[in-house]
């Protein structure tokens, strides 16, 4: 549902889902044309450099300190950091184990290796999520409802990912994108749900960081696994939990 919204808070939606898209499609034309596909790694970046720039041209030093600082040290529950941490991961495994047939015996690690994989997670998720859920997501909760906000969300969050996946970078290539953007609207609403009850950025960061390690460490991505069966396990299973959260949490997630 819409809320009472300003034409400034719509034009820096606009502005930023806009530019993110073409500044990190620039990116990976670049990282294409000249076949270093590490130029590519480049656009995990933007997304909070635009929300830096953005906030900075109108709000000052003052909406760098909120965005960045604010957002980041807020007084939350460990319950909600938990939750952050382990709840993909938890949903990645039982996923795992479904396509197992729950034969824990077989239940193993894809890698063991934790440098570089780990920095290169950790970066990740901070160059993206205090543009997506700092920056964009609370403009978009001015407007509209947890849930449609999150739907919205992920769709400009799926876009921005489609030039990497054209390049065959740091996107999963064996499957279609339609179905790697039904993974991330799902993650995008598990992430809202969170965010909605800390307005702490930090736990979208841990979010994002427990799912890419989920990917990295676990083969639940079809080339890993030779197979789509774990990660339809995994979509499955995650949208029971974001239709269970979403339901008893109605009232706050779902209203006007």
């Amino acid at each position: 549902m819409l809320k009472t919204t300003s034409s400034k808070e719509k034009r820096e939606i606009i502005v930023f889902s806009v530019t993110v898209i073409i500044m990190s499609s620039l990116v990976c034309y670049v990282s294409y044309k000249s076949n270093n596909p590490n130029i590519s790694f480049l656009s995990v970046f933007v997304p909070s450099a635009l929300a830096l720039a953005l906030t900075a041209i109108a709000s000052g030093g003052k909406g760098v300190f909120e965005l960045f600082v604010q957002q980041t040290i807020r007084k939350t529950a460990l319950k909600w950091f938990l939750v952050s941490l382990i709840g993909i991961p938890i949903v990645a495994s039982l996923a795992m184990l479904t396509s197992l047939q729950f034969d824990i015996s077989r239940f193993h690690l894809r890698t063991t290796q934790l440098l570089p994989e780990v920095i290169v997670i950790v970066l990740i998720a901070i160059g993206e999520e205090y543009g997506w859920r700092g920056y964009l997501l609370p403009r978009l909760m001015k407007n509209l409802n947890v849930f449609h906000s999150s739907l919205l969300l992920g769709f400009i969050w799926g876009l921005w990912h489609f030039p990497a996946y054209l390049i065959g970078t740091g996107v999963p290539q064996e499957m279609e994108f339609l179905v790697f953007l039904v993974w991330v609207i799902l993650g995008t609403l598990f992430i809202s749900w969170i965010y909605y009850y800390t307005r702490n950025v930090l736990t979208a960061i841990f979010v994002h960081i427990s799912a890419n390690a989920a990917f990295n460490y676990l083969p639940i991505l079809p080339e890993f696994s030779g197979s789509m069966d774990a990660f339809w396990g995994l979509v499955l299973y995650l949208t029971i939990l974001i239709l269970v959260v979403y339901y008893f949490g109605r009232k706050d997630l779902m209203k006007a």
